[in-house]
């Protein structure tokens, strides 16, 4: 049976050539402004964790030249697009395949100028994890998260709520924070005072239920390791009932689901 660590992959592996389209297209704003708020120099050594097919991560390696972007994840599928989006730059990008809390637990102190974590918090212990970010930032350097809040897709997680509660099973917690004081705090315990910290909302609209539930997987927003429970003959038919329930959301325009982000950009005291 996989791990929670090897289903997150295998789910990425297989996604990585639509993942663009399916989610990277749509926090393209909120991926930019972080990357601007990191105040990138020329000689900095970063790491990206979370860095994807790496369209953030040859950003910083263009502003940090002659300096070093280390592109972590872990989906080899996810860094050899990086690496190939960086080498068609004229630029080499050197990657690590990790998940983010085994690369910030084997990472030295103060090894790296900047460090940003985009879209990990849902696959690691955020609240532990983030206070370790202070022992590898060095002084005067950055730290720049990126993460979905607890508030999105709430159109999609009451209907799992209400098939859950009807069948008798226990709710998985949402593992992200709730706002960006959460992270902030967190943050600050590892010695990283934040200096700038928003909020970025959007929606998505689909035509059906069935497409709702078909983009929640081929995204990868839902990889939690409970759907290993389930056989696929069970499991069919339950995202079938939950794309029909997906369908009370319906308005003129098509079904929509909610998104809400938080950005926060601490400085090493």
């Amino acid at each position: 049976m996989q791990s929670a660590e090897q289903l997150v992959r295998s789910v990425y592996d297989r996604i990585a050539e639509r993942y663009d389209d399916r989610w990277g297209r749509h926090v393209k704003p909120p991926q930019d402004r972080l990357t601007e708020g990191l105040d990138l120099a020329p000689g900095a050594r970063c790491a990206d964790i979370g860095c994807g097919t790496g369209i953030e991560t040859v950003e910083m390696l263009r502003r940090v030249a002659p300096g070093e972007v280390v592109g972590v994840d872990c989906s080899e599928e996810m860094l050899r697009a990086a690496r190939a989006r960086a080498a068609a730059a004229g630029l080499a990008l050197s990657t690590r395949r990790a998940d983010a809390a085994a690369f910030l637990r084997h990472a030295g102190a103060s090894s790296f100028d900047v460090v940003t974590l985009r879209f990990c918090l849902a696959y690691l212990d955020w609240r532990s994890a983030l206070p370790c970010l202070g022992r590898v930032v060095r002084p005067g350097g950055r730290a720049g998260i990126l993460t979905n809040l607890s508030s999105s897709t709430p159109q999609a997680y009451a209907v799992y709520c209400r098939m859950a509660d009807e069948l008798g099973l226990g709710r998985v917690a949402l593992p992200v924070p709730d706002c960006a004081a959460q992270v902030s705090e967190a943050l600050e315990r590892g010695g990283l005072c934040t200096v700038e910290a928003w909020t970025h909302r959007f929606q998505l609209w689909f035509g059906s239920g069935a497409q709702v539930a078909g983009w929640l997987q081929e995204s990868g927003f839902v990889t939690h390791a409970a759907l290993r429970e389930f056989p696929p003959e069970v499991l069919q038919p339950l995202c079938d009932e939950f794309a029909v329930r997906l369908e009370a959301y319906r308005e003129p325009e098509g079904i929509p689901l909610d998104f809400e982000l938080a950005g926060v950009i601490a400085a090493h005291r």
